[in-house]
């Protein structure tokens, strides 16, 4: 970069600067230092050109001074603060974390419920046909016990039957003697009780 040459007047003595920065900024610095040298010559008139220098030095290098420790101070308080900015995105990155774990879990579970809604749905299918496979036998049971009931009657006709027919037998060998066509009552007698029993 091309170096420049500026002049400037401090204290009423002329200065020629070389650097690469721009001209007005040589010219702030140039004002900078000439105010200050003022304002300490101003404040002690016995104060020659050097010593007004020497004090301008001291009172800059105290401002550089003082602006370097604010800046190391403002440095590490930046890194502190860089530092605790660093835990909300750690934070973050671990509740993010947290969240994809839910929300798999959230996946697996919703998928069981899945699962589990479909063999509920086939429960509920084979809990019906359960039902009407229970109404049918108990219509089945019903003409059971129609059956049966008429079996019984029937079985109870029979048995009246069978003590009528044992009254007349009982009632023919009370006479004591039979004659052919008697006997052959009883046999006819005997005959129907035995299909009866059939």
């Amino acid at each position: 970069m091309a170096k420049n040459k500026i002049s400037v007047r401090i204290m009423e003595q002329d200065y020629i600067l070389v650097g690469e920065e721009e001209q007005e900024y040589y010219l702030d610095l140039a004002r900078k230092v000439d105010s200050i040298m003022r304002e300490i010559s101003k404040s002690n008139n016995r104060y020659n050109v050097n010593m007004v220098a020497v004090l301008t030095a001291l009172n800059l290098a105290d401002a550089l001074y003082k602006t370097q420790f604010q800046l190391s101070d403002t440095s590490e308080k930046l890194e502190v603060l860089q530092s605790e900015m660093q835990k909300p995105f750690e934070e973050l990155n671990s509740l993010n974390r947290e969240l994809e774990a839910v929300k798999e879990q959230y996946t697996k579970t919703q998928s069981e419920y899945t699962k589990t809604q479909i063999e509920l749905g086939k429960i509920s299918r084979e809990w019906a046909k359960a039902q009407e496979e229970m109404k049918d036998l108990h219509v089945e049971l019903d003409v059971s016990r129609q059956a049966i009931d008429e079996l019984q009657n029937k079985l109870f006709e029979n048995q009246i039957e069978l003590l009528k027919v044992k009254k007349e037998l009982d009632d023919y060998k009370g006479k004591g003697s039979f004659d052919k066509q008697d006997k052959n009552k009883g046999l006819t007698y005997k005959s129907n009780i035995k299909n009866q029993n059939k």
